[in-house]
């Protein structure tokens, strides 16, 4: 699947980027595979 393929480019990526705060880099990671996979805007929740 291609979001796999991209999270796993960007877990490789956080390690250097996130140096010192491995545990920000995966919340990070993890929110922007989240961001990019379910469509959800405010509007969505509130309605």
């Amino acid at each position: 699947m291609i979001l796999s393929a991209i999270a796993a480019k960007l877990k490789q990526r956080a390690k250097a980027d996130f140096k010192g705060r491995p545990d920000k880099a995966a919340l990070i990671v993890q929110a922007v595979a989240w961001y990019l996979r379910y469509p959800l805007s405010y509007r969505n929740i509130v309605g």
